[in-house]
C-alpha cells in the first residue's frame, strides 16, 4: 500500500520543478566573479520562474488592523512571533520564520498573508523584522471572464466566523473573560452571568482558555 510520503515523492517527479535553475548556464569557478560579469552585461543570468500558485513567501502584516489578541504566536511552531506590549502589537522575524501560513490561518481578523516574495536573504537579522506591511492588497477580478465562470486564480470562499456564548447556568462573573477580550465584546457584572456579542466577538477564543470554570464555547 502506498504511503503519503511516497505518493508526494512521486508526485514531484511529475512536476515542474518550483526552484530557480543555477543563475548562470554552467557552474563558473567563482559566483562572485560571474555575478559581477553579469552586472557588465558579460554574462546573461537565468530569468527567475514564475511564482507558483499558493507560493508561502514573505510575510506580509497589517498593523493597523491587529486586535492583538496573540492567536499567531499561540500557533506559531517556530517562535517567529513577538509582542510589543506597549502597542498590542506583534512583530514577525523572518529569519525565523519556517512558512507554515498557520498564522495566516488562525488570524480572526486577517491581518497576516503570505506574499509571493521570495528573495529576501540578508546579513542583517533585524533587518528582516516585519512591523507594518500596509493594508492587505485586494485581488483584482479577471474582466474577461465570462458572467458566472468561476477561474481557477480567484481566491477561496471564506469560512464563518466563529463567535463564543456563555452558558449563563455555568458563569460564576468572575470577569476574566472580559478582561483577556481584545475588542471588547464581552460585558456584565461581577458575580453575575456575562455575555458576548456576538457581532463584536472576532473568534479568537481568549475567554473560553481563560474560563476558569470552561463556560464558554464556540457557538452552534
Amino acid at each position: 500500500m502506498l504511503n503519503k510520503m511516497l505518493i508526494q515523492i512521486l508526485r514531484q517527479w511529475t512536476k515542474k520543478p518550483s526552484t530557480n535553475p543555477f543563475p548562470v548556464a554552467h557552474i563558473p569557478d567563482s559566483l562572485s566573479e560571474a555575478l559581477e560579469a553579469a552586472a557588465e552585461g558579460a554574462v546573461e543570468l537565468n530569468p527567475p520562474v514564475d511564482v507558483p500558485e499558493h507560493f508561502r513567501g514573505k510575510i506580509a502584516y497589517d498593523r493597523k488592523a491587529c486586535i492583538g489578541c496573540k492567536m499567531c504566536i499561540r500557533v506559531c511552531p517556530a517562535n517567529a512571533i513577538g509582542y510589543v506590549e506597549k502597542d498590542k502589537k506583534v512583530i514577525f522575524h523572518m529569519d525565523r520564520c519556517c512558512f507554515c501560513a498557520q498564522c495566516t490561518e488562525i488570524c480572526p481578523v486577517k491581518c497576516i498573508w503570505m506574499t509571493g516574495e521570495f528573495a529576501f536573504a540578508s546579513y542583517d537579522r533585524k533587518g528582516e523584522v516585519i512591523s507594518d506591511s500596509g493594508q492587505k492588497p485586494q485581488p483584482v477580478k479577471s474582466e474577461t471572464a465570462p458572467e458566472g465562470a468561476s477561474g481557477g486564480s480567484e481566491e477561496p470562499t471564506e469560512k464563518a466566523k466563529t463567535t463564543y456564548e456563555i452558558d449563563p447556568e455555568k458563569c460564576i462573573g468572575c470577569t476574566k473573560c472580559s478582561k483577556v477580550c481584545p475588542v471588547g465584546a464581552i460585558s456584565g457584572k461581577i458575580k453575575e452571568p456575562h455575555i458576548i456579542d456576538e457581532n463584536a466577538c472576532v473568534g479568537c477564543g481568549a475567554c473560553a482558555e481563560n474560563c476558569p470554570v470552561q463556560a464558554i464555547h464556540p457557538k452552534k
